[in-house]
């Protein structure tokens, strides 16, 4: 199992960077590049507390309270950035498929990944964890990844 840490730990802080912002409401849409900027913002700030979490980790029972706390991190995430402000416009079409894209390939795809990963290395299957990890390297590049870019959200963007 002690193979597997260091898997772990880079599946931790993979592409789950999600993402949020400021309060400064004026009354306009942000401009695309406001966007972008709080979104990074967020972005970063929750890939660094991510990558906090599986820092000592080792245990079978500390590995799966690790991914707990990543899933519920990714949740806090999702829904900063679909509470953020979209810009008007093309743009703000692009932000609205970003967050909304985030969203929903956090709750139907990533975190059966992770619960799966989760539960491969509390049952001490390393077979099970092997496919669960090759699941999560598939959701490397995504559809939100890809709005991300186009909005110039560059940390919103998981590892490719």
């Amino acid at each position: 199992m002690t193979r597997l840490v260091p898997l772990i730990v880079v599946l931790l802080g993979f592409g789950i960077a999600a993402c949020g912002g400021d309060d400064d409401d004026d009354g306009s849409a942000p401009t695309k590049a406001e966007f972008a900027k709080d979104a990074d913002k967020i972005c970063q700030d929750t890939q660094k507390e991510i990558e906090k979490i599986g820092q000592g980790a080792s245990s079978p029972d500390e590995l799966g309270s690790a991914l707990d706390k990543v899933i519920a991190a990714s949740k806090n995430a999702a829904s900063k950035l679909t509470d953020l402000e979209r810009p008007d416009g093309a743009a703000g079409d692009t932000a609205t498929k970003f967050a909304e894209g985030f969203e929903s390939e956090l709750n139907d795809q990533l975190i059966p990944a992770l619960e799966k990963l989760k539960k491969a290395i509390q049952d001490k299957d390393a077979q099970a964890a092997q496919a669960a990890a090759a699941d999560l390297q598939k959701l490397e590049s995504t559809k939100s990844d890809k709005y991300a870019r186009e909005l110039g959200a560059t940390a919103c963007v998981g590892t490719a």
